[in-house]
């Protein structure tokens, strides 16, 4: 399964690559402006907070230990080095600086890299 999707891809990026070999000078610049500007527009509903907020979270039954790096109503992001995968589900908890009551979550993965993942809250609650 895993090479048909590669073939899959690699005819998409052939047909794109022949796509964009045909645009004329002028399309080009159009198109690298709008994907630019696509690039730079802020893609999350609410705005993020940078911070450096101790987390614990539970995946399939085992402990971790990170750094929230930024932080929203919505979600994190959290800098770590595990190898997680989207739409895997982690239960969270963290203080908040000044608020004596600590949050705990349940939250979805939305998005990995190579320096943490992001994550979106699903539920909310405090003790």
């Amino acid at each position: 399964m895993e090479s048909s999707g590669r073939k899959s891809d690699k005819a998409v990026a052939q047909r794109l690559s022949e796509l964009l070999n045909n645009l004329t000078l002028d399309e080009q610049r159009i198109l690298a402006r709008l994907l630019s500007d696509w690039n730079d527009r802020e893609q999350r509903e609410e705005q993020r907070t940078e911070c450096s907020i101790l987390t614990e979270y539970i995946v399939h039954n085992r402990p971790h230990r990170a750094r929230i790096r930024n932080i929203s109503l919505g979600g994190a992001f959290i800098e770590s080095q595990d190898s997680l995968r989207v739409n895997q589900e982690i239960s969270q908890s963290f203080f908040v600086p000044n608020f004596e009551i600590p949050i705990r979550t349940k939250s979805r993965i939305v998005w990995t890299g190579p320096d943490g993942f992001g994550v979106q809250f699903q539920i909310l609650e405090t003790d």
